[in-house]
């Protein structure tokens, strides 16, 4: 290569580099413009999958109206939100210039817990989530017989590991008893668990193993036309024995 080869090939080279210069200055400049600019605060906060919360009351947890979409921290902002009992997790999108989807993902709320003159509300992994002044609604799991008097936020209504699994399987008959109409639960005896339905009947399911098929088999005799509209109770023995006794 000549020397004037070489001359103008670094001049090409010197070229480029103040180009690229040039335009990292300017992307700086837009980006300090961006940060100082009301034109990207949050205005819109879209929040979704809430049930148990409010819309305002997420957007309160936020913290984000008025901020610059550029400066917020997603997950000291998502940690803010979780510190509500009844949220399991927390999803954050930048919309811009100025709205942010806040995609909420609630604890699923399968059973309540009677504690002297007050109750609290469970999920359906078997842990608290909060004290409540009265009794929610009539679709959540009345729980009898857990035999303690303090429990913690976020923590195992049961410390021991085989009733914590027996709860947490008695949870999902919230999902799957909407023929029978179970009310109640009496985990007094784990190997003598008894179901209470709205229309006063009692089912003794024995312990929680193979709860679908317990639950198929109460409901075909609750619906036998010798049991109908009656009330008493169900025994059901882990020989494949069911017995009805009529109150």
């Amino acid at each position: 290569m000549s020397h004037t080869e070489k001359y103008k090939f670094g001049n090409r080279n010197k070229f480029k580099a103040v180009k690229l210069l040039i335009l990292l200055v300017f992307v700086f400049f837009l980006f300090a413009i961006a940060l100082k600019s009301s034109f990207f605060n949050i205005v819109t906060i879209n929040v979704t999958g809430n049930i148990f919360l409010s819309k305002e009351e997420v957007v309160l947890l936020s913290q984000l109206k008025g901020k610059n979409i550029f400066l917020i921290n997603k997950g000291k902002t998502e940690e803010l939100i979780k510190n509500n009992p009844y949220v399991e997790d927390v999803i954050i999108d930048r919309r811009l210039p100025s709205s942010v989807n806040v995609n909420v993902i609630e604890k699923k709320i399968r059973g309540v817990i009677k504690v002297e003159n007050s109750f609290i509300n469970i999920d359906d992994k078997g842990k608290m989530v909060q004290i409540l002044d009265k009794f929610p609604n009539n679709k959540l799991l009345m729980i009898e017989g857990t035999k303690s008097n303090q429990y913690y936020p976020g923590v195992n209504v049961f410390q021991d590991e085989k009733l914590q699994s027996c709860l947490i399987e008695v949870l999902k008959i919230s999902q799957i008893n909407n023929k029978l109409g179970v009310v109640k639960v009496n985990m007094n005896n784990p190997e003598d668990i008894i179901l209470e339905t709205k229309s006063g009947i009692k089912i003794h399911i024995g312990n929680y193993m193979n709860l679908d098929y317990k639950l198929g088999y109460a409901y075909s005799i609750m619906t036998n036309p010798s049991v109908r509209g009656q009330k008493g109770i169900i025994e059901l023995h882990s020989d494949g024995v069911a017995v009805f006794k009529k109150n």
